[in-house]
């Protein structure tokens, strides 16, 4: 008896590792650190532009917890659990390996899944090539890549909601910052979309200046200053922070890519560079380019091509060939009618990148370019001085295209030549996009 009284005293004394001995020990946890309520219903935390995979991983972890953690604190978590897996975001060492740990099982199970999906994918595509090679038909093949354009095209509905309103809620509507241009900077915006701006100064009784900034009547920043010119400044300075975290704010990548058009003895060279007017980097190829690398592995080590290294270094213009002589040809004779040509070409592509003439060109030249340019319709401004007046021409494109191609449909070509901050309203819907930008050039 004193045997069977002792083993019974040791196996009471053994933790549990059961389902049913969990749910005890947590029970007597939570008794002791107050009762978690577990009588609210995951399934209203689903969000309209939520995708079926994300909203399924989330749910999973919640139900996985709902006994575990109180109802606030496991929508956080599963949140964050959610960011950290599908866009890589960074937290506290301590949140990052509580979720982790939570997440163990779930985040394996789901990245198997996604492992046999591309698998799948990877075995369709092998198929649809030997069915090339073979001259077989591709209509199963052409259908998958229709289903997958439609997808494309009603990715901004979110899951099959109701197209997405980027503007929704916002208190000054569709006021876009587009941040270049220096002080002028809200003025414009405010008139492109059409909300009344105003600047006002006025003097206290200490003699103290007080600049404020209003829009539509309403005050939004104020600076105080003895000087007029501080005042006002402070006053910018605050309308462009406050702005930020209420409306979009857009700026040019300095290093995107620009289309460039220089005139040398041998004719008119036009490469696809990073160097532009914002941002004069070398042309040559770098680690960066997917040529590069191919050339390397073909045992290219650097410099021009030829036994005696005599060949360009820089990429060769793809886009705007317009007459039949051959690259490099010494013709010098361009006229006007190549440089219409020229940029009817650019007007007519889908290219969104800015063509940039050098100075090597003439001041007639350069008027004749504003004159092509303004008759089809192309943005173009002259930059530098003197001998280093050179032009570029840009594409007009609305903000709201901006936006849309950026957030919802994630367009490379506008991803490289634009950066986009949301509101802190939208940050749950692109949290990629809630960092400040750099306002260097509009706070002088």
């Amino acid at each position: 008896m004193a045997t069977v009284a002792k083993r019974q005293k040791i196996d009471d004394e053994k933790p549990s590792t059961s389902k049913d001995g969990r749910l005890k020990k947590k029970s007597k946890k939570n008794a002791a650190g107050g009762e978690i309520s577990t009588d609210w219903d995951v399934d209203d935390y689903r969000t309209e532009y939520e995708s079926e995979e994300h909203w399924q991983l989330r749910r999973d972890f919640m139900m996985a917890h709902k006994d575990r953690f109180d109802e606030e604190r496991l929508v956080c978590l599963a949140q964050t659990f959610i960011n950290m897996e599908f866009m890589g975001c960074k937290y506290p060492s301590e949140t990052m390996l509580l979720v982790a740990e939570l997440s163990k099982e779930i985040a394996e199970e789901f990245r198997q899944k996604r492992a046999q999906r591309l698998k799948r994918t990877f075995v369709n595509a092998s198929d649809a090539a030997e069915q090339r090679a073979k001259g077989r038909s591709l209509q199963k093949h052409q259908f998958q890549i229709q289903n997958q354009s439609i997808t494309s095209r009603n990715r901004m509905h979110f899951g099959g909601g109701a197209p997405l309103d980027l503007y929704e809620g916002l208190r000054f509507g569709k006021l876009i910052l587009y941040l270049t241009g220096g002080r002028s900077c809200l003025r414009n915006a405010c008139n492109l979309a059409k909300i009344k701006y105003e600047e006002c100064l006025s003097e206290t009784e200490e003699s103290s200046r007080i600049a404020e900034i209003r829009i539509n009547d309403e005050t939004i920043a104020s600076g105080h200053s003895p000087l007029p010119k501080v005042a006002k400044l402070d006053a910018y300075k605050q309308a462009v922070l406050m702005l930020q975290t209420h409306c979009y704010s857009i700026k040019l990548n300095a290093s995107r890519p620009t289309i460039k058009v220089e005139k040398s003895n041998q004719g008119i060279n036009i490469n696809v560079t990073k160097e532009s007017a914002d941002s004069l980097t070398d042309s040559k190829l770098d680690a960066s380019n997917k040529g590069y690398h191919m050339m390397r592995l073909m045992g290219w080590t650097g410099g021009g091509l030829g036994r005696l290294k005599q060949g360009r270094e820089e990429p060769v213009g793809y886009l705007f060939k317009n007459n039949r002589l051959g690259l490099g040809s010494d013709d010098t004779n361009a006229n006007l009618a190549d440089y219409h040509k020229l940029i009817e070409n650019y007007v007519n592509s889908d290219d969104i990148r800015d063509m940039q003439f050098d100075p090597t060109f003439s001041k007639e030249e350069r008027a004749t370019f504003h004159h092509i340019a303004s008759k089809f319709g192309v943005r173009s401004n002259s930059y530098g001085t003197g001998q280093s007046r050179g032009l570029i021409i840009t594409k007009k494109i609305s903000y709201d295209i901006i936006l849309k191609e950026v957030l919802t449909k994630r367009n490379p070509k506008f991803c490289e030549r634009y950066f986009v901050q949301v509101p802190m309203q939208k940050a749950h819907l692109f949290p990629g996009n809630v960092a400040a930008l750099d306002l260097d050039g509009i706070m002088e």
